[in-house]
C-alpha cells in the first residue's frame, strides 16, 4: 500500500491502542511502544490528536520503527492538522458611502503570524438593489459596493491611556494605520438577492506571503465592507473571518480561543 499521511496516522493510532491494551498483560521491552501519555485523556480535539500523532509516530511500534523526524513534521504540517485559532462573526450591517471595518481580529504576535496557514473571509451580501446603469444590472461591472481585507496597526496602542477604540470608530478606517489592503469581492450590480461569497488566503499563495511580510507585532486583520457614492449601500446579512494555524504543540488549547 502506498504511503500516505492518512494511513500513517491511522496506523500509529492503532499501534498506540494495541500497545496500550497489551501492556497490562505483557512486559514491554525498552524498544516497544507504550500507551499514550495520561495528559491526553479528556476532550478529543485536533490539538490532542496532534500530540497523540507526535507521541506515536516518534516512537517505535514493532515491527515498525520510529518515523524519521522529517516525516513526522510533514504529517503535522498537513492541512488536516491545522487549528482553527480565531473565528469571529457579525451580522445585519448596512454601509453607505464609506469603508467600514465590520470584523477586527485580536492583535497577533510575531510567533502567531509565523504559524498562520489559512485565512478565510465569508460574507453574505448584496447592494441596494437598483441603479441607473441598467446595462450593468446582474453583472459585477461598475459595482460600487465591495469588501476588503486589511492589515493595520492596533489602534488601541495609539489611543490614550484607558481609551479603548471601538470597532466602528473612524480611526479604524484611517489609512495612516493601514499596512496593506486587498480587494476581495464586489457585490453584483443592482442585485436583488443576498449571495454567499468566500475568499481564502492560502499558505504558499502570493496574498498570504504578502500579508505575512507586511504584518508586524501586534498588528490586526480586519474585514471591511465598502460603498462609494450616494445611494450605494453594501448590505451585509452575515460575515465571518477564520484563521487556521499550524499547531506549535506548545500545550495551549488553541481551539478554545475561538471568538464569536
Amino acid at each position: 500500500m502506498p504511503w500516505s499521511i492518512t494511513s500513517a496516522i491511522t496506523g500509529c493510532f492503532a499501534g498506540c491502542m494495541f500497545s496500550s491494551s497489551s501492556s497490562s498483560t505483557s512486559n514491554s521491552s525498552p524498544h516497544e511502544s507504550v500507551g499514550a501519555p495520561s495528559h491526553l485523556d479528556g476532550e478529543w480535539t485536533t490539538h490532542t490528536s496532534n500530540l497523540t500523532a507526535l507521541f506515536c509516530l516518534s516512537r517505535p511500534s514493532p515491527p515498525r520503527p520510529a518515523h524519521p523526524p522529517e516525516i513526522v513534521l510533514q504529517i503535522l504540517s498537513h492541512p488536516t492538522r491545522w487549528l482553527l485559532t480565531y473565528s469571529k462573526s457579525t451580522s445585519n450591517i448596512h454601509v453607505s458611502n464609506q469603508e467600514r471595518p465590520i470584523i477586527t481580529l485580536p492583535p497577533f504576535t510575531t510567533s502567531e503570524i509565523n504559524l498562520v496557514r489559512r485565512i478565510v473571509f465569508r460574507f453574505r451580501s448584496k447592494d441596494q438593489g437598483f441603479s441607473w446603469d441598467s446595462q450593468h444590472h446582474g453583472t459585477y461591472d461598475h459595482s460600487w459596493t465591495w469588501f476588503e481585507a486589511v492589515v493595520r496597526q492596533d489602534c488601541d496602542e495609539h489611543a490614550g491611556s484607558g481609551d479603548m477604540v471601538m470597532e466602528d470608530d473612524p480611526r479604524h478606517a484611517n489609512d495612516s494605520y493601514v499596512r496593506k489592503k486587498w480587494g476581495l469581492q464586489h457585490n453584483r450590480h443592482a442585485g436583488t438577492q443576498f449571495e454567499d461569497y468566500e475568499v481564502a488566503f492560502e499558505h504558499g499563495d502570493d496574498r498570504m506571503a504578502e500579508l505575512k511580510n507586511v504584518m508586524g507585532e501586534r498588528d490586526v486583520i480586519e474585514l471591511r465592507a465598502c460603498a462609494r457614492y450616494p445611494a450605494w449601500m453594501n448590505q451585509v446579512e452575515e460575515a465571518t473571518v477564520e484563521v487556521w494555524c499550524l499547531d506549535d504543540l506548545s500545550g495551549r488549547e488553541v481551539e478554545n480561543h475561538v471568538n464569536s
